[in-house]
């Protein structure tokens, strides 16, 4: 029995549906492929249920997008589930041979004369020959009602009875890989108790970030008197490179120490996925801008994560959080962007209620 499932796009979206797809394996003892993006494969490679793995980038040549359906088409599978909405995925959905065939198509409307018209892509009558059976998602600007995604996918294979529960959704580093160097590196930086931040791109919006954002974390570590570790991935932003010029700095690799004072912030370079979930599993709170890797960790490790959201993401990105110990802080209001300051001010706020 061939299993089939394609999500060529974000890591979060594998995560949350990675137990459905590890109790296939249990119940089926089936093989697993994944088409998947290269940056997912990370994550993908090292889940022992998944037996092989094809690479997918959008950013291909037509050649190599080619000789990849052709390894896709060369096999016969029981069930293909396209999680992503790709044309590519859907493409190759189509030309393969699959007994079942599952996936989702989203939604939008346009309002005519106070009445909703909805419009799917891909079209019902194109879904027809898609799927034998579909879950609609709606688009984000679209989207009337809160509804936990995860639960739409279980519910679309619901037929095949992996008894996969909601309200367990993750199956993230079951091995606990880098544990081992999570621990060295707290033992040399001399931490117990800590606040993990992740910086990206996705901070550069809020206002004064690039002269307000040293002075907030200090005055932060000092009102909640705990270490604040700090974690990035090749983040180029300019008011990161500023940050980094007056924090101590861990390499992940080399575990050497750059240190520039005695501050208790510690800033540990590119961590890989598994050292950077060993770090999220053991912090006492993790804070991000919405980072699919620290808001699914965080869930996978029932841990505590404020999310930092725009205001027009929140009623979305709510769908994909953790049910449980997830917590949001704007970053921004209908007309008027937050500044760094007041982010603090409230990341304070909701930290003092958990």
């Amino acid at each position: 029995m061939n299993v089939i499932f394609f999500n060529t796009i974000a890591l979060g979206d594998y995560l949350v549906h990675s137990r459905l797809i590890k109790n296939f394996k249990k119940k089926y003892n089936c093989n697993i492929t994944a088409v998947c993006s290269p940056y997912n494969s990370k994550i993908i490679s090292k889940q022992k249920h998944i037996d092989d793995i094809i690479l997918y980038d959008k950013n291909w040549s037509i050649t190599k997008k080619l000789k990849c359906l052709k390894k896709i088409l060369s096999k016969k599978f029981y069930l293909s589930i396209v999680f992503d909405c790709q044309k590519f995925s859907m493409l190759a959905n189509f030309f393969l041979k699959s007994k079942f065939k599952r996936g989702v198509i989203t939604s939008k409307y346009k309002t005519f004369f106070c009445k909703k018209i909805y419009f799917y892509y891909p079209s019902k009558l194109i879904s027809f020959f898609l799927y034998d059976d579909f879950v609609i998602h709606p688009k984000r600007k679209y989207l009337e009602k809160n509804y936990y995604l995860p639960k739409t996918w279980i519910n679309l294979l619901k037929d095949f009875k992996t008894e996969t529960n909601f309200k367990n959704i993750y199956y993230f580093n079951p091995n606990k890989a880098e544990e081992n160097k999570k621990n060295k590196i707290l033992k040399k930086l001399k931490v117990r108790k800590y606040v993990l931040f992740h910086f990206d791109y996705k901070w550069v919006d809020l206002k004064n970030i690039n002269s307000h954002l040293l002075s907030n974390l200090i005055f932060f570590q000092k009102k909640i008197n705990a270490t604040l570790i700090l974690t990035s991935f090749n983040n180029k932003s300019y008011y990161f490179s500023q940050l980094k010029k007056n924090i101590s700095t861990i390499n992940s690799t080399s575990l050497k120490i750059n240190k520039k004072n005695n501050l208790k912030i510690f800033h540990i370079e590119n961590p890989n996925i598994f050292l950077q979930e060993r770090l999220i599993a053991s912090s006492n709170l993790n804070i991000s801008c919405h980072s699919g890797i620290v808001v699914h960790g965080s869930g996978a490790n029932n841990k505590k994560i404020i999310d930092i959201l725009n205001y027009e993401e929140i009623k979305y990105q709510r769908c994909w959080a953790p049910l449980k110990n997830y917590f949001i802080v704007k970053k921004s209001f209908p007309k008027s962007q937050n500044s760094i300051n007041s982010v603090f001010s409230e990341i304070l706020r909701v930290r003092s209620k958990i």
